[in-house]
């Protein structure tokens, strides 16, 4: 069977495109061919005049009742005038939804109908204001052979076809002929005939009709008729029986060259003509019944962006990670299921991969308070907002400490309003809508950062009465596997001075503890990030927040200092001191236990430039040997490996990529230890890596020794049950 002629007919809403359009498909179909109509606007009136008046069922109304698998063609395609086939793709209230989503959802279902086969020619008829992604899948080569534009001589209804145009070029490219030409639908004003002539000129389109002002077209759609039904032969219906007859015959397709701007106001107002001067179409252009158009030029590779760098994941599952920590909140992520679930994996992998392999247990990963509105086609066309409000009241009627709303690409681009949520919130329990549209709010750490500030200005209380001996740790990572154990060990040795933690911002935390935020006389930074310093800075300016120098300590030096910087903010320096003695004294024990299993034992070790004090001190204390310690300097400033370089000569910097190779070699190690790079096993060494974050407290080095210790054992048979153990008590 003959592939059928697609043809799309474009122009201003209210320019006569579905007179036009209605008059040569019945023109076509009194002439002997099988004629389908699709209507593409949301006032579904396109077939109205084939019908005898009568308004059809539209796609995505049906499609919106009736499950997908279930869908038939017959429910949507009526037969008018001529047996003219009739479709109306329809579309949402206004104000809500995505019509040119609705569109592309429509003609999937057309598609997989497969309507077309049983049709010679196929008429679009769509509304041409915005040529927008939906509105312009018409357009596309598998849909469009030729295109008509519909024009008044108003400027915006010229307007409108010029932004036609300019859709159509950049589908086709410079080379493509798809444009049949203009249909001058006149409206009897003045200088008319001459403004569309010269637009046409300018752009290098014929006129192929030329329809009048007549009160013929009034008579016949008041009886829902078109002019071919109309039994007193107005003179009118010529006009469309000579443009099927040319339709018919093949004709002749033209270029889309739109006019910039300022040249159609010269050309339609001004009264000029446009500089640009019309182009005489070659002898072998394209037909709408001949060849095939001609296929794009290859466009050269755009080139390469170097400021443009890779980003970790979007705002929406940032922000999502980041919510999860309010353990008492009800997240809901307005989205599709889909990114919910992939963002669901991302919080809750951590967890489970720490539960099974180590017994740690991270519960806002292992079990997120995370739902979804599971946003799809329907809400998509139609608009999600009554689902997401719906979500919202079962979510109140549960009486969270606070219920977060977390916006998606999807409900951004259909526009949604996701922040009339926030008015649903009760004396109780708040609505917080977090806006992370990933192509609007930017990456992860932006998801991330504008989660931290919304959560701050709809909980904090300024007024919150002062608790002192109280902390708050701010900043901790998500992404860090010893997040919990930190806190947990921080807080124990602080308990023991008598100094409480009021509130994690924003680790596990409940609102109410996030409200009292400001209670605290003094806010720890979890880690040294640049994104933290941002944080701290905000909260510095925004609520007078007071922070102590420096991050949560790692290894002896730090954790001792830290203690006695707290106890001197809090004039508890004398509680400090049992503390420090007997950590010191149990730090130095598991060191002698380590000193006969590590003594001698050579290290080689490659970091970035920051403290490792926390190591070299534990491993030199057992006796170990460094043989070479290369550094990364990336930031390009002054080594600051340790406090005391004296004691480390073998600090280099790292120059170039073989370096490593080469010490290895030449020292012959036994253990090679990376904080950045994987270093392939080879020899007789044992490789082994640095955390990303390294345990907080006194003994931030010994479960590191320990496992060295444990690896360099000639013999290791059975030390790996406890995997198996942790495995089966677990996972059960």
């Amino acid at each position: 069977m003959a592939k059928p002629s697609q043809i799309a007919v474009y122009g201003k809403g209210g320019i006569g495109k579905s007179t036009v359009c209605a008059n040569l498909s019945a023109a076509l179909a009194s002439a002997g061919q099988r004629v389908l109509q699709i209507g593409c606007d949301p006032k579904h009136d396109s077939t109205r005049l084939l019908l005898g008046g009568e308004s059809i069922p539209t796609v995505l109304d049906y499609l919106k009742s009736v499950p997908k698998e279930e869908a038939r063609l017959s429910a949507v395609l009526r037969r008018g005038a001529w047996g003219i086939g009739c479709i109306e793709a329809g579309g949402p209230k206004p104000g809500v939804g995505c019509a040119g989503r609705g569109i592309i959802s429509a003609f999937e279902f057309l598609a997989r109908s497969r309507v077309k086969e049983d049709y010679d020619f196929i008429l679009y008829d769509v509304l041409g204001d915005v040529v927008c992604g939906g509105f312009a899948v018409p357009i596309r080569r598998e849909y469009a052979d030729a295109i008509f534009l519909v024009t008044s001589g108003e400027f915006m209804a010229i307007y409108a076809a010029n932004n036609i145009l300019r859709g159509i070029r950049n589908f086709d490219g410079e080379d493509t002929r798809r444009v049949a030409g203009i249909i001058y639908n006149a409206r009897s004003l003045r200088d008319e005939d001459e403004r569309v002539g010269r637009f046409a000129r300018a752009v290098g389109l014929p006129i192929v009709a030329r329809v009048p002002r007549s009160e013929a077209f009034a008579r016949a759609e008041a009886r829902g008729q078109t002019l071919m039904a109309d039994e007193s032969e107005p003179p009118e219906r010529e006009i469309f029986r000579s443009l099927a007859g040319q339709v018919r015959a093949g004709l002749p397709l033209y270029l889309a060259r739109p006019l910039a701007d300022e040249e159609l106001e010269a050309c339609v107002l001004g009264g000029r003509e446009a500089v640009k001067p019309t182009v005489e179409e070659p002898e072998d252009s394209a037909h709408l019944s001949g060849t095939e158009p001609r296929p794009e030029e290859p466009k050269p590779a755009e080139a390469p962006n170097p400021r443009r760098l890779p980003l970790y994941g979007c705002a929406f599952n940032g922000a999502a990670t980041t919510a999860v920590h309010l353990t008492d909140a009800v997240i809901i992520a307005h989205s599709p299921r889909s990114c919910a679930f992939y963002t669901w994996q991302n919080i809750s992998s951590s967890g489970r991969r720490n539960l099974f392999n180590r017994g740690i247990l991270m519960p806002s990963a292992i079990s997120p308070n995370f739902e979804t509105t599971e946003l799809g086609q329907a809400e998509a066309v139609f608009g999600g907002t009554e689902k997401l409000k719906a979500h919202v009241r079962d979510a109140l009627a549960r009486h969270p400490g606070a219920v977060v709303v977390i916006s998606s690409c999807v409900s951004g681009i259909i526009g949604d309003d996701v922040a009339s949520v926030e008015a649903m919130s009760t004396p109780e329990t708040p609505v917080i809508l977090i806006r992370a549209d990933g192509v609007v709010n930017g990456d992860y750490m932006a998801g991330i950062r504008d989660t931290l500030h919304t959560l701050a200005r709809r909980l904090i209380d300024r007024s919150a009465p002062p608790r002192p001996m109280t902390v708050n740790l701010i900043g901790e990572g998500s992404v860090m596997n010893n997040l919990d154990v930190n806190y947990r060990t921080v807080k124990s040795l602080l308990e023991r001075m008598g100094i409480t933690i009021g509130c994690r911002f924003l680790g596990d935390a409940t609102a109410a503890e996030v409200r009292n935020l400001l209670s605290a006389p003094l806010n720890i930074l979890a880690e040294e990030s640049e994104d933290n310093r941002a944080l701290r800075a905000w909260l510095e300016q925004e609520y007078g927040c007071r922070f102590l120098e420096g991050t949560l300590p790692v290894g002896f030096r730090e954790t001792k200092d830290f203690l006695e910087r707290i106890g001197a903010f809090f004039g508890c320096g004398e509680a400090a001191r049992p503390v420090i003695e007997a950590e010191e004294a149990a730090y130095r024990a598991e060191l002698e236990t380590l000193l006969p299993k590590l003594r001698g034992k050579k290290l080689l070790l490659t970091t970035l430039n920051a403290n490792m004090d926390w190591l070299l001190d534990a491993a030199s204390a057992v006796g170990m040997e460094f043989t070479w310690i290369g550094v990364l300097n990336y930031l390009r400033k002054e080594l600051s490996l340790t406090e005391h370089p004296e004691d480390y000569p073998m600090i280099e910097e790292i120059t170039d990529a073989g370096q490593i190779a080469r010490k290895i070699e030449e020292t012959k190690p036994d253990i090679v230890l990376s904080g950045y790079a994987a270093v392939s096993p080879g020899g007789n060494y044992i490789v082994d890596s640095l955390p990303m974050y390294p345990p907080a407290g006194f003994r931030s080095a010994v479960g590191v020794l320990q496992r060295w210790a444990l690896l360099t054992k000639e013999e290791r048979e059975g030390e790996w049950v406890n995997d198996r153990l942790l495995f089966e008590k677990y996972y059960a």
